[in-house]
């Protein structure tokens, strides 16, 4: 039986997904396939590419510090076009650069189809709204005609449009297409998972519970948790195609508080292992 693991995206709380397959690895369960957006995109595309938990926690320490590359530059030069002709030229107010070598050093410039299991990746369009599917191996993918499969990109360029965060990161220019936060449509990959052939899906989902979020007081909070909300019924049928649901709790986490990645990982670590009994009984039929 073929055990897929669908990651969400989810901002800073994505680092949880890291104390999902460490729960699951120390319970010796393995995902056969596994697909991710956005922050689930950075988890799911490294430990398909190799890395293990452990070092996928201490990979995600070293993101706490600043990798992130403010446009200045074209934020001054858009606050001047505003004010002097009442036009915006910037796509985004992060450059992403910095976070693309960084994938791109950690995965040596690999393509995806070089992946040790079977990993999808998605994003969107933003001008024409397809869903774009990276993907390491399509021969026995099940298509749709509305969504693009692309599987000769490197995973830094896979997850690096899966994380451009609309109005935050600027898209990433692939094929003429412009990319972002592959959220927007599919923040919890269930359906491409199946596609790929899983027979059972456990998917994680960080997203806007539909419960109070505090803390929630500055320009990219509140991006995330706009986006968040929007998500949340488009997401809603996805959470209930899964097989296991597993929900990890976080008390005063925002998307972007980078100083508690070891008590992120703790709570998917915990939630993983309360829904134990659950998947091995699944696992077991």
């Amino acid at each position: 039986m073929s055990l897929g693991l669908v990651l969400s995206g989810g901002g800073v709380r994505g680092a949880a997904h890291i104390g999902v397959l460490k729960a699951l690895h120390e319970a010796g369960i393995r995902p056969g396939i596994i697909s991710g957006t956005s922050a689930g995109s950075i988890v799911a595309g490294l430990y398909a590419y190799g890395y293990t938990p452990n070092e996928l926690g201490m990979i995600a320490n070293k993101f706490a510090r600043n990798y992130y590359d403010v446009d200045y530059p074209g934020i001054l030069a858009s606050l001047v076009g505003i004010f002097c002709h009442g036009s915006v030229n910037i796509s985004g107010l992060i450059k992403g650069d910095y976070l693309e070598d960084a994938f791109f050093r950690l995965t040596k410039g690999a393509k995806l189809k070089s992946a040790k299991i079977p990993v999808s990746i998605t994003a969107v369009d933003i001008n024409k709204t397809n869903l774009v599917v990276f993907v390491s191996d399509n021969k026995r993918l099940w298509r749709r005609e509305d969504y693009i499969y692309l599987t000769e990109n490197t995973f830094a360029e896979a997850i690096r449009a899966s994380i451009a965060i609309p109005g935050i990161f600027r898209p990433k220019i692939i094929n003429q297409m412009r990319l972002v936060d592959g959220g927007i449509r599919a923040n919890l990959p269930v359906e491409i998972c199946r596609r790929m052939g899983a027979q059972k899906v456990i998917a994680v989902n960080l997203g806007y519970t539909g419960y109070p979020v505090p803390g929630v007081d500055n320009i990219l909070e509140i991006s995330l948790q706009s986006i968040d909300i929007m998500v949340y019924q488009i997401t809603k049928p996805s959470m209930d195609s899964a097989d296991i649901l597993v929900l990890p709790s976080m008390n005063n986490v925002g998307h972007s508080d980078m100083s508690k990645i070891d008590y992120i990982i703790s709570c998917g670590y915990e939630a993983t292992k309360n829904a134990l009994p659950a998947i091995k009984k699944l696992l077991a039929t």
